[in-house]
C-alpha cells in the first residue's frame, strides 16, 4: 500500500520584517508551504515566491485577544488531517502566543518556551538577577525599584554606563550616560513617557570595553540542538543601531556561557544573546532575545537554517545537533547598508557646519563688491562640499563589504525588497530614521524615539 506523504504547512507572523523573508525563503526551499501574516498589507514577505498566501491580523500590541482570536481563525483555514501546520511568531508576538498557548492545541503545533520563562530572562532587570545568582559573568548592575532613592544609587556608580528600561525591545528607554545628572533625568524622562511603576522598572549597568556579538541557539526542552555567532562589522546609526555588515565568527566561550543559560532554565525554542568582548578576557553577557533576532540571514547562510529547524522540531518532536557549515561568511542588508552610505557621505565632513561658513562670509562680501563676492562663493563653494572626500569615505566601506552576501535581494525572490523600500524613502526625504523602522521594515518615523 503506497504511504501517503502529508503536506507541510507553516503560519509565520511579523511579515513585514527582514527575517520574516529570510525564514519565508528558508521554509519554502525545503518545501513547506508558507503563509504569512501581519498588520499590515503591505509587508515584505507578503511579496515573496514562497508565501503562498497572506492575512492580515490585529495589531497585536494594541488589540492581543482580537491578535489571537484571528490566528486562531487562520490556523483551523489551514488545518487538515493529511497537514503538519506549524504556528511560527517571528517578533515579540511570540510572547502573547506563549501566554496562549492552548487556544491552538489540535489546530497548530507551537515551539515555544512557557511565558514564565520568556519573561525571566527576557526583562534585563529578572535577567541581571538571574545571573547574579547563577555566577554568569555580566557588567557591574543594579535594578532599579520605584521609591528607590536613585539620586544616590547613581552618585555611587561607576561611569560610562547604560540606563536601560526593563521591559523594552529595539533600544527603547536606553541611554547612554556619563554621569549620575544624566542618568537621574533619562529615568525621571522615561518613567513618565512610558508610564513606569513597581519593581523593576530599569537597570543602571556599566559600560565595558569590546565590540558586540550576537550568539543564537535553538534549544529543545533544555538541551542544545544548533548554536551560531556573529559580529556586526558594521552596524546603522554607526555603533548604536542593527548589522548592517556582519560576519560569523568562532566563539565557544561566549556560546557556552549562553548555553548555560538557557540550559539553567530549561529553555524550547529560538533565543539570541548579546555579548560583549575585547578577545582576550572573559566575554560579558549583557541580554537575551527570546525571539528570533534581526540577524537570521547571517544564521542561515552560514548553514544553520533556524526556521526549518525549528519546523522539524515541531513536527516530529525531536531533531539532532546541527553545527555551522561555515565560519568565513559575511552578509549584509542592501537597506542599511545604504542609509549607512548616505550617512557616511553625508557626515565625512561637518557638511553644515563648512556651509554654513561659506554663507556667512558670502553676507559679509556681499557689502561689498558683489562680483567679488559670487566669485568668492563659487570658489569656496565646492572646498565646502569636498566630495572627493565623501566619496572616498564611502569606497572605504564598499571595500569592507566585498565578498559580503546579499542577504535580502535574492534572482529567485526579488520582490520581497518593494516592502522594505519605505524607509529608505523616508530617510532620503528626513536624513533620519527611526529604530522601529530598522527593525520592521516599516512603520511611522515620527512616533519612535530616536538614538
Amino acid at each position: 500500500m503506497k504511504k501517503t506523504v502529508r503536506k507541510e504547512k507553516c503560519i509565520i507572523t511579523f511579515a513585514r520584517s527582514w527575517n520574516s523573508v529570510v525564514a519565508t525563503r528558508c521554509l519554502g526551499k525545503h518545501g513547506v508551504e508558507v503563509i504569512t501574516g501581519d498588520n499590515l498589507y503591505v509587508a515584505a514577505s507578503n511579496f515573496s515566491f514562497y508565501s503562498k498566501g497572506f492575512f492580515r491580523y490585529p495589531d497585536p500590541d494594541k488589540d492581543p485577544a482580537g491578535f489571537i482570536d484571528k490566528l486562531v481563525k487562520v490556523c483551523k483555514k489551514y488545518q487538515a488531517d493529511d497537514t503538519d501546520l506549524v504556528l511560527m511568531p517571528l517578533h515579540t508576538d511570540s510572547f502573547i502566543v506563549a501566554a496562549n498557548r492552548e487556544r491552538f492545541a489540535g489546530l497548530a503545533k507551537i515551539v515555544l518556551p512557557e511565558r514564565s520563562k520568556i519573561d525571566l530572562i527576557g526583562n534585563k532587570a529578572t535577567l541581571a538577577k538571574f545571573c547574579n545568582e547563577n555566577s554568569i559573568h555580566t557588567p557591574k548592575t543594579v535594578v532599579i525599584d520605584e521609591g528607590d532613592d536613585f539620586a544616590a544609587i547613581a552618585e555611587a556608580f561607576p561611569y560610562p554606563a547604560f540606563l536601560k528600561i526593563s521591559d523594552s525591545n529595539a533600544s527603547v528607554g536606553l541611554h547612554k550616560v556619563d554621569n549620575a545628572e544624566a542618568a537621574v533625568n533619562y529615568l525621571s524622562q522615561d518613567v513618565k513617557k512610558f508610564n513606569l511603576t513597581g519593581s523593576n522598572l530599569a537597570i543602571l549597568q556599566q559600560a565595558v570595553p569590546g565590540e558586540d556579538y550576537c550568539s543564537t541557539f535553538l534549544f529543545e526542552h533544555g538541551e542544545i540542538r544548533a548554536l551560531m555567532t556573529y559580529h556586526n562589522i558594521l552596524d546603522y546609526p554607526r555603533k548604536s543601531g542593527m548589522g548592517a555588515l556582519r560576519e560569523t565568527v568562532d566563539a565557544a566561550a561566549m556560546e557556552n556561557i549562553g548555553a548555560r543559560l538557557l540550559e539553567l532554565v530549561e529553555w524550547h525554542g529560538v533565543a539570541e544573546i548579546d555579548f560583549r568582548w575585547d578577545g582576550v578576557n572573559e566575554p560579558y553577557l549583557i541580554e537575551v532575545n527570546p525571539r528570533f533576532w534581526g540577524g537570521l540571514g547571517q544564521s542561515v547562510e552560514s548553514g544553520v537554517d533556524y526556521p526549518y529547524l525549528l519546523f522539524r522540531l515541531a513536527v516530529d518532536g525531536h531533531i539532532d545537533p546541527v553545527l555551522p557549515e561555515r565560519s568565513d561568511v559575511k552578509t549584509f542588508n542592501p537597506c542599511l547598508m545604504t542609509m549607512l552610505l548616505l550617512q557616511e557621505f553625508v557626515e565625512s565632513k561637518d557638511l553644515k557646519g563648512e556651509l554654513k561658513d561659506v554663507f556667512s562670509s558670502f553676507k559679509q562680501d556681499l557689502k561689498g563688491n558683489q562680483l567679488v563676492a559670487l566669485k568668492n562663493l563659487t570658489g569656496n563653494l565646492p572646498k565646502a562640499l569636498n566630495p572627493l572626500t565623501r566619496l572616498k569615505a564611502v569606497g572605504k566601506l564598499l571595500k569592507q563589504n566585498r565578498g559580503a552576501v546579499d542577504e535580502l535581494f535574492k534572482k529567485r525572490d526579488p520582490l520581497p525588497l518593494l516592502g522594505l523600500l519605505y524607509p529608505l524613502a523616508v530617510f532620503v526625504k528626513n536624513g533620519k530614521i527611526s529604530r522601529d523602522m530598522l527593525v520592521t521594515g516599516a512603520g511611522k518615523s515620527s512616533d519612535s524615539e530616536e538614538q
